[in-house]
């Protein structure tokens, strides 16, 4: 898990505006650079381009950029617009983080920045000959730039708002997030702190990171030992406490703890390895609504659930292969892991739910379980047993059909699962 300071400064990486306001920031600095280096160019290249170039040039430039901006802008809106509708609005967040996205807006943004300081510079009269040369030569390479960006983002909108892109982009950061996240019956058995005290948050909301290198070093200082209670993903309120601390501290050591839990009003998907697992959920039970009617992206979503649940137990495999150093006698900070039942659940559940009477669903969801257990029967077995027990029985009591009923009983022996 990420320190304080790199989640917030991650997040801030992140955020849509940042590379416009980079681009920008960057092209007024360019153009307002250019007199600075005029005297140290050869003086022959004062005549090579005329102010009247320059101007006719930035004006076409600052004119035009202006409008594929917006155009930018609206286009990636609808795309937004039509991603959350087709599949979930929890996956938009994902999608405006799009780096091909953000870096067409900001070089458009920041192209006609540079276009109109340079054309102001240029109607002053802040440039000799040599730096109309310097600022011609930098128009001209970033309409190179423009043409490359607006060709790439072009290619770029036809999968921007489509499910399937929806779907994987949700996929890999959850693989992402699997890829760090240990499973509980990796995690030591935390003591009970009889004579503890529970820390509570000073306002509710979602625990989005728990800054662990923070929490270690600040129980190390305080001599104190920490249960968490509320990992990433929980929701910790004035009833629900942050952790379970071994001895009382002062309300100023109070306030350091609870500044080790970053809290926000939304689940935060690098983080929160479940919450991908949700989301995929929540796209394929939108699939299977009666206004969309689309069971294929529902089949496709069930597949992507699965591997992101095969690509942690490979990297719990790995993990386990490797030497293991020494208990910690003295440890500090007590981190729960994640249910694998609780995992499989927030992940096919909901799509068991809204798709039990279509026999085709529940087909794919115990065909995804079955190829988990015979991965990792020891990880995923008892757990996909019963969840394959109650989507059978769940199927059966929503199926009309009995002839649909016994060939999805007979599917079931076949995976593996009896009745």
């Amino acid at each position: 898990m990420l320190s304080r300071a790199e989640f917030i400064v991650n997040r801030v990486l992140r955020s849509i505006w940042l590379r416009p306001a980079a681009y920008a920031a960057g092209a007024a600095l360019v153009v307002l650079i250019t007199p600075l280096i005029d005297p140290f160019l050869p003086f022959e290249w004062k005549e090579l381009v005329s102010a009247e170039t320059n101007e006719a040039v930035l004006t076409i430039l600052a004119s035009s950029l202006l409008a594929v901006a917006i155009f930018s802008l609206s286009t990636m809106v609808a795309a937004l617009r039509s991603a959350s509708s087709s599949a979930t609005p929890r996956a938009r967040a994902l999608l405006v983080e799009d780096a091909a996205a953000q870096n067409a807006i900001s070089t458009f943004i920041g192209a006609f920045l540079f276009s109109l300081l340079g054309l102001i510079g240029s109607l002053l009269g802040l440039y000799s000959g040599s730096g109309r040369v310097i600022l011609f030569a930098l128009t001209v390479l970033l309409v190179l730039i423009v043409v490359a960006t607006l060709i790439r983002w072009l290619q770029r909108l036809s999968r921007l708002g489509d499910v399937t892109e929806a779907i994987r982009r949700v996929e890999e950061v959850a693989q992402t997030a699997f890829d760090h996240a240990p499973a509980a019956h990796q995690m030591d058995e935390p003591p009970t702190f009889d004579d503890g005290v529970n820390l509570y948050p000073k306002a509710p909301g979602f625990v989005q990171n728990v800054a662990l290198e923070d929490l270690k070093a600040l129980c190390e200082r305080l001599n104190l030992q920490v249960i968490v209670l509320a990992p990433p993903g929980a929701f910790a309120d004035a009833g629900a406490p942050l952790a379970r601390l071994s001895e009382p501290v002062d309300p100023a050591c109070e306030d350091e703890l609870c500044a080790c839990f970053n809290l926000g009003s939304d689940r935060d998907y690098r983080s929160d390895p479940c919450f991908g697992l949700i989301v995929l959920s929540e796209i394929a039970s939108k699939a299977l609504s009666p206004g969309v009617n689309d069971p294929g992206t529902a089949i496709h979503t069930i597949r992507a659930i699965q591997r992101v649940l095969h690509k942690w137990a490979v990297t719990l495999a790995e993990e386990a292969d490797k030497d293991t150093e020494a208990a910690d006698r003295t440890q500090r900070v007590f981190l729960p892991g994640i249910s694998v039942r609780h995992a499989l659940a927030c992940g096919f559940d909901p799509i068991s739910f809204d798709g039990a009477n279509r026999p085709v669903i529940t087909r794919t969801l115990l065909s995804a379980l079955s190829g988990l257990k015979a991965q990792d029967d020891a990880l995923f077995g008892d757990a996909a047993d019963e969840l394959a027990q109650a989507m059978l029985a769940r199927a059966q009591s929503a199926i009309p059909h009995e002839a649909d009923r016994q060939s999805l009983s007979a599917a079931a022996k076949r995976l593996g699962f009896e009745n």
